[in-house]
């Protein structure tokens, strides 16, 4: 199994997708992407996708060099078309649209159709903390992606559809929140099959409702299916999340004839100043902190750490020792590569440089 340098790893994704036919710019940007979610221990949203991410260009399902349009507006809110250009352009640009109108009116919403799949919601929000604002966007795959089960049911039915969230801080990085709202991500599960490696009990059911840890089970043939996350709580917040991102912007619900997996999404904005002083509101979150902190703690605990400590102590790690794939992954990324005359020499194993 290869560990890479960070940095080595953007140039090749970069490279891949500008052999394969996207703009200079699309290139950087979704290749900045996948390995920031490898950083941050993510690897279920990091460069495992850059051999479907060529597949889905190789069939014309990502729209090079497309960029959002505005179909209606307001001073708060713009319902977005992102013309099914790579996801990760689309919701950077969405999203600046959505902090534009929440720095002139407090509260900035957008409703987005159209756009590739986005990688890690979590992208977009912290986007808008690193500028002083809190946000929150709901997720759903257009209708199709469908891989969970609802609560009590055992055939799939909806997507992941996360949810992200990000407050900022005066004292330290963001705080964020990025969960999908099933017991696993999807892409774990391919992490963990391309490992050969079990996942989590009560995680995923199989072709007959029953629990398995072997992924295998999930994709079958027959396929299984993926849990709600916390049970009934989960399949609500799924369900909810569906009719605000797809309901909303018109990309519809999950249902059975939608077939191309692509993402839609609301985000809303929030100018905390323009509600509140904001050294006030910075000095209460800290000590919010700090009493959840306080705590004692749980067998087995040594600490207690908000969202997103773990995945800035996971970065440091990887950021020292180079990102770890499976050899799965290396080779699909190889593979893809060699189709499109990309040298992969000599970055495997190589760690930080």
């Amino acid at each position: 199994m290869p560990d890479i340098e960070h940095a080595k790893l953007r140039q090749l994704a970069g490279d891949i997708f500008a052999a394969a036919g996207a703009t200079a710019q699309e290139s950087r940007i979704v290749g900045d992407a996948l390995v920031e979610a490898n950083l941050d221990g993510h690897d279920s949203h990091g460069v495992v996708r850059i051999a479907e991410y060529v597949a889905w260009m190789e069939k014309g399902l990502i729209n090079i060099g497309a960029h959002i349009r505005i179909d209606h507006e307001s001073d708060a809110f713009a319902v977005i078309d992102g013309n099914w250009g790579w996801g990760q352009v689309v919701a950077m640009e969405a999203m600046e649209v959505a902090i534009q109108k929440a720095s002139r009116a407090g509260v900035g919403t957008v409703s987005v159709r159209q756009c590739c799949h986005l990688g890690r919601a979590g992208d977009f929000v912290l986007r808008a903390a690193q500028r002083g604002m809190a946000a929150v966007m709901f997720v759903n795959t257009h209708g199709a992606g469908r891989i969970v089960a609802p609560w009590g049911g055992s055939e799939r039915r909806l997507s992941a559809n996360p949810i992200a969230m990000a407050v900022p801080r005066a004292s330290g990085e963001p705080i964020l929140v990025d969960i999908s709202t099933c017991a696993i991500a999807g892409g774990k599960i391919q992490v963990a099959f391309n490992s050969k490696k079990s996942i989590p009990p009560n995680c995923v059911i199989d072709s007959e409702g029953k629990p398995t840890t072997n992924p295998a089970d999930f994709f079958g043939p027959p396929q299984g299916a993926l849990l709600p996350m916390a049970g009934h709580k989960g399949f609500a917040l799924a369900l909810l999340g569906d009719i605000l991102a797809g309901g909303l912007s018109g990309a519809g619900l999950s249902r059975p004839e939608a077939t191309r997996v692509a993402n839609s999404f609301l985000a809303v904005v929030i100018d905390i100043a323009r509600f509140r002083d904001r050294t006030l509101f910075d000095t209460e979150v800290d000590q919010l902190e700090a009493y959840v902190k306080s705590s004692k703690l749980a067998p087995g605990f040594s600490e207690i750490m908000i969202p997103g400590e773990p995945e800035r102590r996971e970065r440091a790690r990887r950021e020292k020792n180079g990102i770890p794939l499976d050899d799965q992954t290396w080779r699909e990324i190889c593979e893809t590569a060699a189709r499109y005359k990309v040298a992969t020499d000599n970055l495997a194993n190589g760690g930080a440089s």
